[in-house]
């Protein structure tokens, strides 16, 4: 195992890789993106102009910036930010989360209630199934239009899919699972099964990618009372969903795990982005690589992202 940079993140989530800048992953706590190259060592660190919380690559070099009140179109190198897209009935406690670009050159972007960390993170109802599900699921076109292809989520996170078989694999964090769609048409979600649900005490599902062979890759984030009740031990699981098997661990020497992507030149290495909040200060002195970028060779080869297609207009829709 390898850190990464010497970037180190208070929160960081949602790496992507990218031909050209290696790893973008971001830190929504000091709104950073930062991009990190294997080969070279290289890291640069931006401003991402904002509260964000995924970035989506555009076939034309630039990005889809997520941010928690809608999509922009943005230049991180050029620190320029245009108003793309806004769904509704967002606000501070509703807000937009993680997003990918999917086989159908559409952005798929999932909303969280800002509620359920506070749930999560005070005593009394940390061990409680959430009781609030007000966040969707949307696909947006790359000309702005939005669809909701999912509602009653509670905290919508990982995304991925099986190309072959037009499978669709989405985490909902508070809902402590995995959930299993057949894509029919646009639009149009077809539930088949949940194919992983973790215990309470074993952490959340949260940013997940897949490889090449259709296995699941996917963080179990503990928050802060979790991680102090559990002795579950913080990792990354390789999920088959087929046989619905865990056909690997790696554990992680840092109390907080929050997402992975397959990487490098030959897609072969695990990037894992981690956390130090809510980790005390005194106790980041045991966890050194907290709130870095971590590499990890694996056997798995991963798949190229897909990327959106250049933008054909540039106006604001709001729906």
């Amino acid at each position: 195992m390898k850190r990464c940079g010497h970037y180190e993140a208070d929160f960081a989530v949602n790496p992507i890789w990218h031909k050209q800048f290696g790893v973008i992953w971001l830190d929504i706590s000091a709104q950073k993106i930062i991009t990190y190259y294997p080969t070279s060592e290289e890291e640069h660190v931006y401003d991402a102009m904002g509260p964000i919380a995924a970035i989506v690559p555009i076939e034309d070099g630039e990005f889809i910036g997520v941010y928690k009140d809608g999509l922009y179109k943005i230049n991180f190198k050029m620190g320029t930010k245009k108003p793309f897209t806004f769904p509704t009935g967002l606000s501070t406690m509703h807000y937009l989360n993680d997003a990918k670009c999917g086989p159908d050159g559409y952005i798929w972007v999932g909303s969280s209630d800002g509620f359920f960390k506070k749930f999560r993170e005070t005593a009394p109802t940390a061990m409680s199934d959430y009781p609030f599900h007000n966040s969707k699921l949307y696909r947006i076109s790359p000309n702005g239009e939005i669809q909701i292809l999912l509602e009653n989520i509670a905290s919508s996170n990982g995304l991925a899919w099986q190309t072959e078989t037009n499978t669709f694999f989405h985490i909902d964090s508070a809902k402590q699972s995995i959930f299993e769609y057949k894509f029919l048409e646009e639009g149009i979600l077809e539930f088949q099964r949940v194919v992983y649900t973790s215990e309470m005490l074993e952490g959340f599902p949260g940013g997940m990618t897949i490889d090449a062979q259709g296995n699941l890759w996917m963080a179990l984030y503990q928050g802060g009372l979790i991680a102090k009740k559990s002795k579950k031990p913080t990792r990354i699981i390789c999920l088959n969903p087929t046989t619905m098997q865990i056909l690997d661990e790696i554990l992680l020497p840092v109390t907080h795990v929050t997402s992975c992507v397959i990487g490098g030149e030959n897609l072969d290495m695990l990037y894992i982005t981690t956390a130090r909040d809510p980790i005390s200060q005194a106790a980041t002195t045991n966890e050194p690589m907290a709130g870095y970028l971590l590499e990890v060779p694996i056997h798995s080869v991963g798949i190229e992202q897909f990327v959106v297609p250049v933008m054909q207009r540039n106006s604001i829709k709001i729906v």
